[in-house]
């Protein structure tokens, strides 16, 4: 059977979601009818290549807004194209009628780490305020007034989310939240529901990650998030003609029906993503540092030989795995902490494109009637949450923390380098658990009578050592996810329960992610222990845990760690 040349788990799961296919739920107005809104910036100079608004659903039944494929949309295609003067920016802000206000208030706008946002929330209040005779009256007044980032959850919808450590960060961010909002109500007399709605629109439609300024782009913000290929592309006026012979070609393309592809302009441009500096989310690493395990596995090496009275032998032990290991973290936690801080905005440098698009890159296609999304970054279901209230199915940057209470395993309950209650180890859809794999084996190690191999902890020993540190990282993700009340085969079923709000539904979401990330690893490991078993698999791969939909995703994952068993 063949198979795709790149059958990732992304791809994977963009099929199993029918992204780019049409969606048969969702509502449109009458092809000829466009709201005040659009015909405005179009007026204005904004260009839409079939994208047109609609409405989608949940589903449950919810609705929200977003962009429809009017058209087949070819790959590697403009969708939208708004003029730079158009754009709400910190810049549009500072140099508004509001300038004296920012100079009088300089502390807390133009010499504050935030000023940025500062300014674009006093900006949209004070615009709203001014209704139909702001020049931004049409902006402004299709932004949403109901509120759904994390930090407003009420305290029974937070806990609905089973993560502690999310719920501490949201925490948190309330504190800094109501100290805003103090200053606000003190020099712009600001109440809290227009606050509210000021801070919530600007940190959920923020396109300035890769721009100068904090920005919010008309229209952009209807895009919504999911894991494609559809980023920004900023463009000068000295690029006009090029694009325009480039769109001119591409209409032909389409009118004519050639299913070819047209390597124009865009196919050599390079796309940029929208991602913050914690793209990777290491803003939201809250239970885990990387030395962790290797300070954890420290304490264990000193227990067993301790217990063994082999203290003459715990000095070499220790120190080898400590210099191969925890040293060298060290080292690299050290060059990652010269962070640099935040810069004050002076607002003085303009910025250096003419054209803010959003376009598709060579591999979106996106049929007529389905939903046109964008990528927001490489962001968990944790950080959606916390931004912008919301968590997405089969989310491929998602993961999971197994978190294993350090006492059961220290049996002696002594933590002499790691301190921590609880040891936390990250699952992902996309690599192989080597982390876990690697607890595993030290947990067999501690438990062997005779002697305590760090080597066999580190790297692959032998074939039954690993089968071994398999059976027991399946043993444990077992035992995680016996922990989780939902039954994630009946996940589909239990999402089109209309009783759930938002916060309910993407809390759930949340919930069934983790148990699906988990589920896939140990499909993953028990694909390894599969294989070990019958070495002539390593080269070709068939059996129960792979189906012909999955087998090659699983052997892309699988192939960093199979490698290492063939090079023994």
């Amino acid at each position: 059977m063949n198979y795709p040349k790149r059958f990732s788990i992304g791809k994977m799961h963009q099929r199993e979601k029918g992204i780019y296919q049409k969606d048969e739920n969702c509502t449109t107005l009458p092809q000829n009818k466009k709201t005040q809104y659009q015909i405005d910036y179009i007026e204005q100079g904004v260009k839409l290549q079939d994208v047109s608004l609609a409405t989608f659903y949940l589903k449950n039944g919810l609705p929200y807004r977003g962009l429809i494929a009017t058209e087949n949309i070819p790959a590697n295609y403009l969708l939208v194209k708004v003029p730079r003067q158009l754009i709400i920016s910190s810049q549009t802000a500072f140099e508004s009628s509001q300038r004296a206000f920012f100079f009088k208030h300089r502390e807390f706008f133009l010499d504050h780490e935030d000023g940025e946002e500062h300014a674009i929330i006093a900006f949209l209040i004070i615009n709203k305020r001014e209704g139909i005779r702001s020049k931004y009256y049409r902006f402004i007044e299709q932004l949403p007034k109901d509120v759904n980032m994390l930090l407003f959850w009420p305290e029974e919808k937070l806990k609905l989310l089973q993560d502690e450590n999310l719920i501490r960060k949201v925490h948190k961010k309330r504190e800094e939240y109501e100290q805003t909002l103090l200053t606000f109500k003190k020099i712009l007399n600001t109440n809290e529901e227009e606050f509210q709605w000021a801070y919530t629109n600007l940190y959920t439609r923020d396109f300035g990650h890769n721009l100068k300024y904090k920005s919010m782009v008309p229209f952009c913000e209807f895009f919504n998030h999911e894991c494609v290929d559809v980023h920004i592309t900023l463009l000068s006026e000295d690029d006009k003609n090029k694009q325009n012979e480039f769109n001119n070609r591409k209409y032909r393309s389409k009118k004519n029906g050639k299913n070819q592809r047209d390597q124009g302009f865009y196919a050599d441009e390079e796309l940029q993503s929208v991602q913050s500096s914690s793209d990777s989310d290491n803003s939201l690493d809250l239970d885990q540092d990387e030395s962790d395990l290797d300070y954890f596995i420290a304490d264990q090496i000193i227990e067993w030989t301790t217990q063994k009275e082999l203290l003459e032998q715990t000095y070499e032990i220790l120190r080898d795995y400590v210099y191969q290991q925890v040293m060298g973290y060290q080292q690299q936690s050290n060059g990652r902490a010269r962070n640099v801080a935040k810069k004050i905005i002076n607002w003085k440098e303009d910025e250096d494109f003419d054209y803010f698009c959003i376009n598709s890159q060579k591999t979106e296609n996106f049929k007529k009637g389905s939903q046109v999304y964008f990528n927001y970054g490489r962001l968990s279901n944790r950080e959606l949450l916390l931004r912008y209230g919301i968590a997405l199915e089969k989310n491929k940057y998602d993961h999971v923390y197994l978190r294993i209470k350090t006492a059961d395993l220290l049996k002696s309950g002594v933590s002499r380098i790691f301190q921590k209650q609880y040891l936390s180890i990250k699952l992902k859809y996309t690599e192989f658990p080597f982390n876990l794999l690697k607890l595993a084996k030290a947990i067999n190690e501690s438990e062997n009578r005779d002697c305590y191999d760090p080597q066999s902890v580190l790297n692959i020993i032998n074939i039954q050592t690993e089968l071994k540190g398999l059976a027991k990282s399946i043993q444990l993700l077992q035992e995680f996810k016996a922990e989780f009340k939902e039954d994630l085969s009946k996940g589909d079923l239990l999402l089109k329960d209309q009783k759930l709000d938002y916060d309910e539904y993407f809390a759930l979401v949340y919930r069934l992610e983790k148990q699906r990330i988990i589920q896939h690893n140990i499909i993953l490991l028990q694909l390894a222990k599969d294989i070990l078993l019958d070495p002539e698999r390593l080269e070709y791969t068939s059996g129960s845990h792979e189906s012909s939909q999955y087998q090659y995703t699983y052997r892309i994952i699988l192939k960093k760690y199979l490698s290492q068993i063939l090079k023994q």
